[in-house]
């Protein structure tokens, strides 16, 4: 019994000694996701750098990584998915309604990265 006393004082004495030799954390890069759920955007922007945005219900940004030439602020991205998302691999077509729904082609979404929100835009302020 004195023997299982011991064992177990030289075990509470190292575990905090043991923890403190963990090597720390590798630094939180962005948060990338393949898909969003479409249900979840509740608004859309192309930023100046020509990348798509998507708003999240929790206020979140997310910048589409996908490179598309025919994308611009004037322009929609026409989306359809049977399974209610957003994903990498997706083939969007560009839409100028302005021009009568003219397609500019089509384009394959990319990785969604976590940002601020869409360049050279302040964020919108909530209505009190």
């Amino acid at each position: 019994m004195n023997r299982s006393i011991i064992i177990l004082a030289a075990l509470a004495v190292a575990t905090p000694a043991l923890a403190a030799d963990k090597p720390p954390a590798p630094p939180a890069g962005p948060a990338v996701q393949d898909c969003l759920i479409t249900r979840n955007i509740q608004q859309t922007d192309v930023g100046r750098d020509g990348k798509w945005y998507a708003r999240l219900r929790n206020k979140s940004w997310w910048r589409n990584s996908m490179d598309c030439p025919a994308l611009s602020p004037r322009r929609a991205m026409v989306h359809t998915s049977p399974i209610g998302s957003q994903c990498r691999g997706d083939i969007v077509e560009i839409v100028d309604f302005t021009m009568g729904g003219v397609s500019f082609g089509g384009c394959g979404l990319g990785r969604w990265e976590r940002v601020d929100g869409p360049p050279g835009k302040e964020p919108r302020k909530p209505k009190n």
